[in-house]
């Protein structure tokens, strides 16, 4: 039996990588029926109403492709469903649907667009296919669904370093990557390699395994006041020197986060300073973009001096609270953060090199506020 596509899977790039197959293809439409985003997601749902809802008929599909499709929809709680659709010689034909449980998503009055949800969404979801479907016979399709908020942040980072003009030292393209395992896959991804790559004696070395932790990419911001000239560190309990050993887990930073996909690194900046410590953000100046520990992960910052006024009755405690985050700010006056700048008071790299940048352009800031 034939599917009959509608949606996100009409993009091929996306249905090659899901299914691992390009199939055949034809027009279809379901008479009295229209394509309506859905609510809080960039994905479509089928809905009663409207002319027809048009897509497309593919066949010369086998198991596995089959199987891999009703993988990757399941994971959103779409289940293939037997329909009557139109083919374009207006004949009927029954075909299989991926339809969503009742009541799991909500129709909205829009249409959706299949071209505005390619020039939108359709690189970040066909790079986190790739992602996804390596867990096709590993887990549960639910998990996976669990999984794929985070699999995105992924993606996008993926796609930021990929869109990075090259440098002057050696491409991509003199490493060889013979394959990829992900032991670990939820909040963050372990991804043990086995690669090779053409050393500096222009000859290719052995097959060596490396391992990374990937994770995606995180905006941090130093706020300044110019012209109370203080600045504001936050302070909360990191796992990282907690698991290292140190007796006081709890570490000042500049405010942080994670970068949302489709979201600049500017716009992740202003809205982790207001979820961490209420503030609105009046300029961002950049310290740094660049990586963290390129040896051992992904992970890259866009590292920003804020400019934003910093009054005494600010906030002391903030956070994300659905994400549990327990957030204490510290106002800290310009000779008292030297200071301690100077001393190796500070336990982070980041807020160390702000403090840097900052103690080197602080009477510009100071000159313009």
């Amino acid at each position: 039996m034939e599917l009959f596509l509608f949606g996100t899977l009409l993009h091929r790039p996306l249905f090659e990588v899901v299914a691992g197959a390009p199939g055949e293809w034809r027009p279809g439409r379901r008479a009295r029926h229209r394509v309506a985003r859905v609510e809080g997601q960039s994905f479509p749902v089928m809905v009663e109403g409207g002319a027809a809802a048009y897509g497309a008929l593919v066949s010369g599909l086998d198991a596995e492709a089959l199987a891999r499709l009703h993988f990757y929809e399941a994971a959103f709680d779409y289940a293939p469903a037997e329909i009557e659709v139109l083919d374009a010689a207006e004949r009927p034909v029954r075909a299989l649907a991926y339809l969503p449980k009742p009541g799991r998503w909500r129709a909205a009055s829009q249409d959706w667009n299949l071209g505005e949800w390619i020039a939108g969404q359709g690189a970040l979801t066909v790079e986190a296919a790739h992602e996804a479907m390596s867990l096709f016979g590993q887990v549960p399709p639910q998990k996976m669904g669990q999984r794929h908020g985070q699999i995105l942040f992924r993606a996008a980072s993926r796609l930021r370093g990929a869109a990075v003009p090259p440098g002057e030292g050696p491409s991509r393209d003199e490493v060889t990557l013979h394959e990829l395992r992900r032991p670990y896959m939820n909040f963050f991804a372990a991804e043990e390699m086995d690669l090779s790559f053409r050393r500096f004696d222009g000859t290719m070395s052995p097959v060596l395994e490396r391992a990374i932790w990937a994770a995606g990419d995180a905006a941090l911001v130093l706020p300044y006041d110019p012209v109370r000239d203080r600045v504001l560190l936050i302070e909360q309990f990191r796992p990282g020197p907690y698991r290292r050993g140190d007796p006081s887990p709890w570490l000042l930073e500049p405010i942080a986060g994670r970068i949302d996909p489709g979201e600049s690194p500017e716009q992740a900046a202003c809205r982790e300073a207001q979820e961490e410590a209420g503030l609105q953000l009046e300029r961002l100046e950049l310290v740094a973009d660049s990586y963290v520990s390129p040896g051992t992960t992904t992970e890259h910052f866009h590292l920003f001096v804020g400019l934003a006024d910093l009054p005494d009755d600010l906030p002391g405690l903030g956070g994300n609270a659905e994400e549990a985050e327990d957030i204490r700010s510290h106002l800290m006056s310009w000779a008292a953060f030297d200071a301690r700048l100077t001393a190796h008071g500070f336990r982070l790299i980041p807020l160390e090199l702000a403090g840097h940048w900052l103690a080197r352009n602080r009477e510009r800031l100071r000159a313009s506020a």
